[in-house]
């Protein structure tokens, strides 16, 4: 599955937009790719380990009630103004999973989940900010989006509401949204989504951490662990969207005051299983028997991120899970593959692939496609 960037590359995105503007993209997926049902999201909704929501907008009050819900729930709401939520959609669908290779060119450990929402008509969170990027992909029906760029603050949320829903909205910008049309917003861009007729909206979020998050968990790594010795760091940026960059290691450096020195093997490390770091709830259990690598088709595991790192001595980590596994540099060229796929045909695999896909499949990061 491929974003189409219209009149733009993904290199004039990544410098323009992201992390910085808004952005419409028109058509950019082809509507069949994204056909979940509202009878397919009900159901998940109705799973007890699966995250759920249902908000509704009723004589100017706000409600939210979680999951998990039962048939008759839904049975008994209103014609109009309420939206269902289904959080991790992509770590239960691997048909949903599917649309995350459309954003390739972001390091996968900064992909969050994809959320799915239905509403019918009036639906919508109401207007509000997020602290991170997100895709807003437009499945079915059409769906208006009214922007904002006041600067808010706490002090503008209404009080005594269940949801952080902002008081007051001054519109500066606004797009109705059709099937296949993605917008793109950058955190603490406020907006407000409302449904006109039934529609359905993929949100296709990023995560970052915060400065306090990220100095906190090195602090607790470094009581726990011996003091790191220093290396010569090997290797360069070659912007490769599989690798924690240079970029990324300075950056969270300087989010955490500089305490870290330029260069120590273990922070690179550490980080990279840091930031893939699951989810409460969706560590991945190793199988009893792994499936064999003998050629049939495999997939990653929808709860799996996937991030490289460059080690000393030429060696590649790949981190997920909160975990790195090592690798001789010889390997690079599949490591890299099984990075920027999730899919894997019959056969697509060549076999001196084996000690990397065998470790992986033994510890349930890849499994059989059936």
């Amino acid at each position: 599955m491929t974003l189409a960037f219209l009149d733009i590359d993904r290199s004039e995105f990544l410098d323009r937009y992201w992390g910085k503007r808004p952005l419409l993209l028109r058509q950019a997926i082809a509507p069949d790719r994204l056909a979940l049902s509202p009878e397919e999201l009900a159901g998940l909704a109705c799973e007890e380990d699966i995250e759920s929501r249902l908000i509704m907008h009723t004589n100017g009050e706000w409600t939210l009630r979680h999951g998990p819900f039962d048939e008759s729930d839904f049975a008994t709401l209103p014609d109009r103004d309420w939206t269902l939520l289904v959080q991790d959609v992509d770590k239960y669908l691997p048909e949903v999973a599917d649309l995350l290779d459309a954003f390739d060119f972001i390091p996968d450990w900064r992909l969050d989940d994809i959320m799915i929402s239905y509403a019918v008509d009036g639906g919508g969170v109401g207007p509000h900010t997020d602290s991170y990027d997100v895709f807003l992909v437009q499945a079915q029906g059409r769906r208006r989006w009214r922007l904002s760029d006041h600067v808010f603050t706490d002090d503008d949320l209404l009080p005594d509401c269940q949801l952080r829903v902002l008081r007051d909205f001054p519109v500066n910008e606004e797009w109705l949204l059709e099937p296949g049309d993605v917008l793109y917003l950058p955190p603490h861009v406020a907006h407000w989504g409302i449904a006109e007729g039934e529609c359905m909206t993929w949100s296709v979020g990023m995560r970052g951490p915060t400065d306090l998050e990220l100095a906190a968990a090195w602090l607790e790594h470094l009581a726990q662990t011996a003091r790191p010795q220093l290396g010569d760091h090997v290797g360069s940026d070659t912007d490769l969207p599989t690798r924690l960059q240079p970029r990324d290691l300075a950056t969270a450096r300087r989010l955490i005051g500089g305490i870290v020195p330029d260069d120590i093997p273990d922070f690179r490390r550490w980080l990279a299983a840091w930031l893939t770091e699951p989810k409460p709830g969706f560590e991945i259990e190793p199988p009893d028997t792994p499936p064999a690598f003998d050629g049939s088709a495999l997939r990653r595991h929808p709860w799996a991120r996937f991030t490289l790192v460059e080690l000393e001595a030429g060696r590649l980590a790949l981190c997920s899970q909160g975990e790195c596994l090592v690798f001789d540099s010889t390997h690079a060229q599949t490591l890299e593959t099984l990075c920027r796929q999730r899919r894997f045909g019959q056969g697509s695999l060549p076999a001196d692939a084996a000690p990397v896909v065998e470790t992986l499949l033994a510890r349930g990061w890849l499994v059989a496609d059936d």
